[in-house]
């Protein structure tokens, strides 16, 4: 190999490396941006925490002590399903909102935790009928959203860089 050919893949190296060094500290940064969204119910909006992983849907809010008015977790599921829901964990109360599409289809509100309790005496909450999607949200915020089956949701990824 000629010197100029193994100069050329050591600064090519560099680059790549230096790159990588100077993107890294950026992407979990960018990726929990991007992991929210603005969920818009009878015209209040919601930014939402979006737990799209097995992990992320099985840590849920478990663990925290407690969330904003205007916050909650917007829970993914890639089918339609009956998909069922527990307080693990869980400090505070919370609202479920079961939703199929952009349609709210059920409502748990209240839901309290249950400290204490194994796993196998948990209670286990479900919908009436099939989703595709669930947001909890603080214990109490359906009722000041006023909102019922029913009702459109709106969801829209919050993206880094837009403000709009």
């Amino acid at each position: 190999m000629s010197g100029f050919f193994i100069k050329f893949i050591v600064v090519v190296f560099g680059v790549i490396l230096a790159s990588t060094l100077f993107v890294a500290p950026y992407v979990n940064q960018i990726s929990a941006v991007k992991r929210k969204s603005e969920i818009k119910i009878n015209d209040q909006l919601i930014v939402a925490e979006v737990a799209k992983t097995e992990g992320e849907r099985a840590r849920g809010l478990g663990g925290r002590e407690d969330i904003g008015v205007n916050e909650g977790m917007l829970f993914l599921f890639d089918n339609v399903g009956v998909y069922p829901f527990w307080m693990k964990g869980m400090k505070f109360a919370i609202d479920i909102v079961w939703i199929n599409g952009d349609k709210i289809v059920d409502i748990t509100e209240n839901v309290a935790p249950e400290p204490g309790e194994s796993d196998a005496e948990l209670a286990v909450y479900y919908p009436s009928v099939p989703v595709n999607r669930v947001l909890e949200l603080r214990a109490g915020r359906v009722r000041l959203l006023r909102t019922v089956e029913g009702d459109l949701v709106k969801i829209r990824p919050l993206i880094p860089g837009i403000t709009k």
